[in-house]
């Protein structure tokens, strides 16, 4: 079989999509096509995860840009089924479906031709279709929450412009219509409440195996040394990881509020510096709690994104438990990676990371975004042993292996797992 993986950006989450399912898709000897918008020939080395696939026989690379008439890496519905097409594809994976819902909506509102074979897409954002609640929070949506003023708002929005609801484009376009044979959620929710064609995934949080390869001696200088040097000085107990690059949805702001609330923390940023987004502000000065944590020993940051998988385990290895500051409060990598090293967790209450969290025993949770509660519960939290969460952390994770990852996949593109 030869599977289209279209990712339009490989940016985070996609990419390591694209390299953990083509593995799998390799070794289970089927062909692959990665069709996405590629910086030109230096590809691999701008998208580290992807190398294994620039020599591999049953890889191919399609720059999305060269068929695109706008020269854009996002395809039409047309352009992405003659190139579907043109390389004879079985099946079709989107790892980033979102991107096509507009074309999704015409697939199924304007008579434009399906893609040929499968199509499998992956649907991040599904939480206000079911459970009906808030990205950011995971507060009700109305009619069951908000103002008086915003359920009115709402309804009168389900009733005029229904067409442009999320339940109208998952339930019509996606369930009725069909424009995609599988609709692949990351909310065991959504998927329990509906059935197929909506599945449930393992969340992939990492490139399985990487964590295990060597680290090189010039990575061990720069990184793991002073990393090492860091948590034996600070004590593992003491440490608060920040890992990822400092923006304000993983709620950078408030990792350093809580390092500056609690003295006997040292923070440990391991990934870019904060991103600035004008239409997002920080809630609080970062700028000038780092600098008092620098003064006080207490911050250590990598100042630039961790590439090797050694390094990422060495960081989750060496602390004693994991804290989760995230405005996003739908399925968390973070949290998982943190699951996965047998650490325990403390996240806000809200949305899918504090559902999981709560149901499944693995940790704590505080209330959202209340810099106040968080340093609460952080100390009540770091009194209660880690271990004790081990046997519930280790049966919740035996659902996100690359065992479970490959059976959901293999059998959702050959048509098995419908």
């Amino acid at each position: 079989m030869r599977v289209l993986l279209y990712a339009p950006s490989l940016t985070g989450h996609p990419q390591v999509y694209c390299r953990v399912i083509g593995d799998i898709l390799l070794e289970a000897g089927h062909e692959v096509v990665v069709a996405a918008g590629l910086d030109g020939a230096d590809w691999p080395a701008r998208w580290p995860d992807l190398k294994p696939f620039a020599a591999h026989a049953r890889v191919a690379v399609v720059d999305t840009r060269e068929r695109s008439a706008a020269g854009l890496p996002d395809l039409r519905a047309e352009e992405l089924g003659r190139l579907a097409g043109d390389l004879r594809i079985e099946a079709t994976l989107m790892p980033e479906a979102d991107r096509f819902a507009v074309e999704f909506r015409r697939i199924a509102e304007e008579g434009v031709s399906r893609l040929p074979g499968r199509t499998v897409g992956i649907f991040a954002r599904t939480s206000g279709w079911y459970p009906r609640e808030n990205d950011y929070g995971g507060a009700p949506l109305p009619p069951w929450g908000g103002t008086w003023r915003q359920r009115a708002g709402w309804a009168r929005r389900a009733v005029c412009r229904r067409r442009e609801t999320d339940a109208w484009f998952f339930r019509t376009v996606l369930q009725r219509k069909r424009a995609v044979d599988a609709v692949v959620v990351k909310d065991e929710r959504t998927a329990a409440r509906f059935g197929p064609p909506v599945h449930w995934m393992p969340e992939i949080y990492k490139v399985f195996g990487a964590d295990q390869e060597p680290i090189p001696p010039e990575v061990e200088e720069r990184w793991a040394g002073p990393v090492r040097e860091y948590i034996a000085r600070a004590g593992a107990a003491n440490v608060l990881l920040f890992f990822g690059t400092g923006a304000w949805y993983k709620g950078y702001d408030l990792f350093l509020r809580l390092a500056e609330r609690d003295e006997s923390v040292f923070a440990l940023h391991a990934g870019a510096p904060e991103r600035v987004e004008a239409s997002k502000p920080m809630a609080w000065d970062t700028a000038g709690i780092r600098e008092r944590l620098r003064r006080e020993g207490r911050l250590f940051e990598t100042n630039a994104f961790v590439e090797s998988g050694a390094v990422v385990r060495l960081l989750f290895d060496s602390i004693e438990r994991f804290v989760s500051t995230h405005r996003l409060t739908l399925s968390s990598g973070t949290v998982l990676q943190a699951l996965d090293a047998g650490k325990p967790v403390l996240t806000p209450d809200g949305g899918l990371v504090g559902h999981r969290t709560r149901r499944n025993a693995l940790g704590m949770t505080y209330r959202y975004l209340d810099d106040r509660d968080l340093a609460e519960k952080w100390r009540e939290f770091r009194r209660i042993p880690a271990g004790d969460y081990t046997p519930a952390i280790s049966a919740f994770m035996q659902r996100f292996s690359r065992e479970e990852v490959a059976r959901t996949f293999l059998g959702l593109l050959t048509g098995r797992g419908t």
